[in-house]
C-alpha cells in the first residue's frame, strides 16, 4: 500500500511543476512511518545480536567454571564461606561495568579475561529501569552464575531460565545475595503476575544447585 502511494506521487512528480500542500502532507506522513518501521526493525535485530553473543559469553563462562573444578577436586571458584542455602550476607562478585557489588574484572575470582557487561540504556534496560551485569557467587560447593536482568525483553524459552538468581538492586552500595524463587523477584506480587517484574525471565541464569523450588507462579 505504502509503495503504491509513493509511486503514484513519483508519477505525478514527473508530469506536474508542484504538488498541493495535502500531497506534500502525505510524503512526509508516508516518509516518517517509514523511517519509524525501519528503526524499529534495526532495533529488535540488534538486541537480539547482543542477546545472542550475552548467551555465548555465559554457556563460555559455565565450561570455564566447570574445568575449573574438574582440576580442583570439585570445587569451585569461592566468594563466601557460607554453606547455607539462599546466602544472606555475601558479597556477591560483579564484572567492572556494574554499579553495584564488588565491580571488578576478575568477577570469578582467579579468573581472568572474562566478559564485561556493556549496560542496557534508555528503553533497553532491565526490570525496574536498572542496568543488569554478570553476577557470580559460590561457597565453593554451590555456584550461582547469571547475566542477571540484563535482557529488556523475557525470555520465555531457553535452558537458561532458572527461578533462582540474584535479589534486585537498590542502590549502587546495596549487598547482593543469591535468593531462590522470590515472589517479588519473580515477578509476583499483591497475588499476580507480571512478566515485565520478573528478573529471572530478565537473565540468564546458570547454578548447580538442585534444591530450589523450580514451581514458577500462576502465568510465568
Amino acid at each position: 500500500m505504502i509503495r503504491q502511494i509513493l509511486r503514484t506521487l513519483v508519477r505525478r512528480l514527473r508530469w506536474q511543476i508542484g504538488f498541493t500542500i495535502v500531497e506534500v502532507l502525505i510524503v512526509i506522513v508516508v516518509t516518517a512511518i517509514l523511517v519509524t518501521i525501519v528503526v524499529v526493525s534495526y532495533n529488535g535485530v540488534q538486541q537480539h545480536a547482543v542477546n545472542v553473543a550475552r548467551l555465548d559469553d555465559v554457556g563460555k563462562v559455565e565450561g570455564i567454571l566447570e574445568l575449573y573444578a574438574k582440576q580442583h577436586n570439585g570445587l569451585y571458584p569461592v566468594t563466601t564461606n557460607n554453606s547455607v542455602a539462599d546466602w544472606k550476607s555475601i558479597d556477591v562478585y560483579s564484572d567492572a561495568s556494574c554499579f553495584s557489588g564488588s565491580a571488578q574484572t576478575d568477577w570469578i575470582p582467579g579468573m581472568s579475561s572474562l566478559p564485561q557487561s556493556t549496560p542496557n540504556t534508555g528503553t533497553q534496560v532491565g526490570v525496574g529501569g536498572t542496568p543488569g551485569c554478570y553476577l557470580y557467587a559460590s561457597n565453593g560447593k554451590d555456584y550461582v552464575l547469571s547475566e542477571w536482568n540484563m535482557l529488556s525483553t523475557p525470555s520465555t524459552a531457553t535452558s537458561y531460565y532458572r527461578r533462582l538468581g540474584f535479589r534486585p538492586f537498590q542502590t549502587a552500595t546495596s549487598t547482593q545475595f543469591y535468593t531462590c524463587n522470590d515472589n517479588v523477584v519473580g515477578g509476583k506480587s499483591g497475588g499476580s503476575y507480571d512478566i515485565t517484574q520478573d528478573y529471572y525471565k530478565h537473565s540468564y541464569t546458570i547454578s548447580n544447585i538442585t534444591s530450589c523450588d523450580e514451581t514458577p507462579p500462576a502465568g510465568a
